[in-house]
């Protein structure tokens, strides 16, 4: 006489977490995004209030810039080094923006020394305006299927970037408002005129850079999962995807004069950046990981 018995409840593993965890990282990244985009669409529109005020208070600024220019150093040059090897006009779109995302933390680490124009023109113009258009114009040539898309999307953020170079550098700044002790992020709202046309064309370059980068990232992580395969690719894209969207939810704060954490958000979004980049990179996985249940 036989005996029914229950069938064994196969272990929760590793390709089963990825079933489930891959698609609600993406639908929490995508919400947040989408939130970031709604304000930066408000404040460029006006209907998003801008508080005044010199906002919250510095964290230690000398030790977070020297950390985020050596992390972003770090990754521009390992950018530009593929670019070396393999050619490829988005790693060297990704490698300008991220020498861009350099100069950021290098004119923060110097203005903590003293007031130099020079210096706040450049933090502004690669910091608030540029690094994140051209970071997410790499992208755009990544995956674009229409060359003339790409190209003409290139051209015309070339001329932005020129255009908002000349304003950015015509513009009067209010020196007697500068303090070393407090960080760029905090107090660049009380030296750069509040009617300023470079500041008006800040929200249009982010909204570009975070719809390009983050949901070319996410697109991307959504695709890989889908056909399950390289899974480590799948988790770089999501920490792009991450590193970009903790960037540009400081940056819209800081335009509410919160830009205390600015600093922090460069190196956190540098380092999670630079690590999905070495994910993403990687040889992938050959097998499909969902299929790998044990019985």
């Amino acid at each position: 006489m036989s005996v029914l018995r229950r069938a064994p409840r196969p272990p929760v593993t590793q390709a089963r977490s990825y079933r489930v965890l891959v698609p609600g990282t993406l639908v929490v990244l995508a919400l947040a995004t989408a939130l970031i985009l709604v304000v930066a669409i408000g404040v460029l529109l006006g209907v998003v209030p801008i508080r005044a005020g010199r906002g919250d208070a510095p964290l230690s600024a000398h030790g977070l810039s020297l950390a985020s220019s050596l992390v972003t150093g770090l990754f521009a040059a390992s950018v530009l080094r593929r670019y070396l090897q393999r050619g490829g006009t988005h790693l060297l779109l990704w490698g300008t923006g991220l020498v861009m995302f350099g100069i950021v933390g290098v004119t923060e680490l110097i203005s903590t020394f003293g007031w130099y124009p020079t210096v706040f023109r450049l933090w502004y113009l690669c910091g608030a305006l540029l690094t994140a258009a051209w970071l997410g114009q790499g992208t755009v040539y990544l995956m674009s299927r229409r060359r003339r898309l790409a190209v003409g999307t290139m051209l015309v953020l070339l001329g932005a970037s020129l255009a908002a170079a000349y304003l950015v550098f015509a513009e009067p700044l209010n020196a007697s408002a500068f303090d070393p002790r407090a960080p760029l992020g905090v107090q660049f709202r009380a030296v750069l005129p509040e009617g300023s046309t470079a500041r008006k064309l800040t929200p249009v370059f982010n909204i570009y850079g975070t719809l390009t980068l983050v949901g070319g990232a996410l697109y991307s992580a959504w695709l890989l999962w889908r056909k399950e395969i390289a899974p480590g690719r799948v988790a770089g894209n999501l920490l792009i995807a991450a590193g970009g969207l903790s960037l540009a939810l400081v940056s819209t704060l800081a335009r509410f004069g919160a830009g205390g954490l600015l600093s922090l958000a460069e190196l956190i979004a540098a380092a999670l950046m630079f690590v999905g980049f070495l994910l993403a990179t990687a040889r992938p996985v050959s097998a499909a990981l969902a299929r790998r249940v044990a019985p």
